[in-house]
């Protein structure tokens, strides 16, 4: 199996589709809800806590009906999330004859890309994925690293953005830049493998 490349896509203004409106699409949305994304959700059937989210969701677009394959058309990613298989085929089918990248909930081999178990740490976002293996062990070791980061170091790694960003004004030599940084960066290491050790 070839590996996954992990990476964060800028999701603003990029046109978005939900298909679904049960658990699993609820769970893709608590995901999208801060991306900026022009979401649009199509389902025969909304679960009340789906609507809740939506209705949060600034510019969201629901639909409540059948969905049709010739709905992808002119989305950038789709999520197909529906308790219908035949219907989720009938739409990753349809997706990869457009070069439409689709996430299948039930059916991990026939996604372009999967959702990671993520936690947020001031600037730091950190995602934990299985490959669509297995999702219940990927938010068990979002617990662990949750635990291990807590979040009242939130300013702190605040704090050091904020000296990266400045030390490009304030210290003109890369070499020098470099040299700080990684004294700093030693320092915050240390300071949580002490922590640890202790603990």
């Amino acid at each position: 199996m070839s590996q996954l490349l992990p990476v964060f896509i800028k999701l603003e203004n990029k046109k978005v589709l939900v298909v679904g409106g049960g658990n699993v699409a609820l769970e893709k949305l608590q995901h999208l809800k801060d991306t900026g994304c022009a979401l649009t959700v199509i389902s025969k059937e909304f679960k009340s806590e789906t609507v809740r989210l939506l209705s949060s969701i600034k510019d969201a677009k629901i639909e409540i009906r059948e969905v049709q394959i010739s709905d992808l058309n002119g989305f950038d990613l789709v999520y197909s999330a529906t308790n219908d298989r035949q219907t989720n085929r009938d739409l990753v089918e349809y997706a990869k004859q457009k070069k439409i990248w689709i996430n299948c909930a039930d059916d991990p081999s026939l996604c372009d890309f999967y959702s990671s178990a993520y936690f947020d740490r001031g600037p730091i976002r950190v995602a934990v994925s299985t490959q669509g293996g297995f999702a219940g062990l990927a938010g068990t070791i979002r617990t662990i690293l949750e635990e291990i980061l807590p979040k009242d170091h939130d300013p702190e790694l605040e704090n050091l953005l904020e000296i990266r960003n400045l030390s490009k004004s304030k210290l003109g030599d890369p070499e020098k830049r470099k040299a700080a940084l990684k004294f700093l960066l030693g320092e915050f290491k240390e300071k949580y493998l002490s922590t640890d050790a202790k603990s």
